[in-house]
């Protein structure tokens, strides 16, 4: 998908919400234990004499198996095995063809295997290109800068924004709900190929996939951001 001229403009991106950012700049937005031994003195038998004031008086030996000897039995545990880190439920395997990637914000999510994925030109975005460069993803998330406002409220005003750009056409928008979390689903069209994106906040982060290319290969690039924002975490 061609990208548009920064200039001026793009300098001011890092003071945008995200939602802003990312429609703005054409960027990606996608856990010793020691042993104590003790050992006793020593004494003998019989009958008592007089020692001299320096001599230690000798005492039966007595001995106690310590922690660490061999012979010592150990103890059944009690306490639980320890994590084995995040389940399945919370970190699902990618789709065939996909591998899973972290970007900004905490969000992780997949890619097509064989994309390159590089920096955004803001710190919040990550950007995935096809190998034909024909195709792209943008995602990230950032904390939210507006929160005076709703992620629709939000939303809307970046889609009203970017609906002054010549060429530009909105074909929906509208609020829903991505695993609980509030959610907006924003598509259109312009020139260079038509683009679908999701945002979701939650923990006062907004997160955002974006998924573009030309008219005809809509489908593809509805499939991919579908499969983006089913493997996304959080």
């Amino acid at each position: 998908m061609a990208r548009r001229s920064g200039g001026a403009r793009a300098g001011r991106l890092g003071a945008l919400p995200l939602a802003f950012a990312i429609t703005a700049a054409y960027v990606v937005v996608g856990g010793a234990a020691g042993v104590l031994a003790l050992r006793a003195g020593t004494s003998a038998s019989g009958p008592p004499v007089a020692a001299p004031a320096s001599t230690t008086p000798r005492l039966p030996v007595i001995t106690t198996p310590s922690a660490a000897s061999p012979s010592s039995e150990a103890a059944p545990s009690s306490e639980p095995a320890p994590s084995s880190g995040p389940t399945a439920s919370t970190t699902p395997a990618p789709p065939p063809g996909f591998r899973r990637v972290e970007a900004p914000g905490g969000l992780v999510t997949v890619v097509p295997s064989d994309w390159a994925v590089a920096p955004g030109t803001v710190p919040t975005t990550l950007v995935a290109t096809d190998p034909g460069g024909r195709r792209e993803a943008r995602f990230g998330g950032a904390p939210v800068t507006d929160p005076g406002r709703t992620l629709l409220e939000r939303i809307t005003a970046a889609a009203a924004e970017r609906g002054r750009e010549p060429g530009h056409e909105r074909l929906a928008l509208a609020e829903t709900s991505i695993r609980g979390f509030p959610a907006v689903r924003w598509e259109f069209a312009e020139p260079a190929g038509r683009t679908a994106v999701a945002y979701w906040e939650t923990g006062g982060v907004e997160y955002v996939v974006y998924a573009s290319g030309p008219p005809e290969s809509w489908p593809d690039t509805q499939a991919l951001l579908t499969a983006m924002v089913d493997a996304a975490r959080p």
